[in-house]
């Protein structure tokens, strides 16, 4: 099992160094800083949140994302960041020059990406072509905090995982 685990950190290590090679690409950091920053406080999907609350036709989605968004929020940020207790890799190589501001707390699991997810699976559940609009976007957002190196890859794919689960869940009930 140890060994598993050091192939797992190995893997995030590599990956996140990889993505730091391509910051010469000044149009890319850009694109990424501001996916990023849309997902700052969950601010785009309160934005939605907010839009389809005020269309009789939609509200009800709109609650169900409100929920996900809370309950990813709860789960993933308050809950499993505190019990794991990861440092970002922003955090552990201060060294690697960061495009934008250092966040303060934990890296497992991706608070923007859980919440991408969570909120892109309701959507689905609705209306399926804009579920996979927002998908591609979670997938962009995901992608960000890699590339911005405040992530590594094993923080976003559980955040992928445990916002679809949050998504299916509130869906369901």
């Amino acid at each position: 099992m140890k060994t598993f685990i050091n192939k797992i950190i190995s893997k995030d290590k590599s990956f996140a160094f990889y993505l730091t090679q391509f910051y010469h690409h000044h149009a890319l950091n850009e694109i990424m800083k501001l996916i990023s920053a849309c997902g700052d406080f969950g601010m785009s999907w309160l934005i939605i949140i907010l839009i389809t609350n005020m269309i009789d036709s939609t509200r009800n989605m709109s609650i169900k994302m409100l929920i996900a968004l809370i309950v990813a929020t709860l789960i993933g940020q308050v809950t499993i960041k505190s019990l794991v207790r990861r440092k970002r890799p922003c955090h552990l190589y201060p060294d690697i020059p960061l495009l934008i501001p250092m966040p303060n707390d934990l890296s497992f699991p991706s608070g923007h990406t859980t919440s991408s997810f969570a909120c892109s699976t309701v959507i689905l559940f609705y209306y399926p072509l804009f579920g996979i609009i927002g998908y591609i976007y979670a997938i962009l957002t995901a992608f960000s905090r890699l590339y911005l190196f405040v992530h590594y890859i094993s923080d976003v794919l559980f955040g992928a995982f445990l916002g679809i689960c949050i998504g299916v869940i509130v869906c369901l009930i």
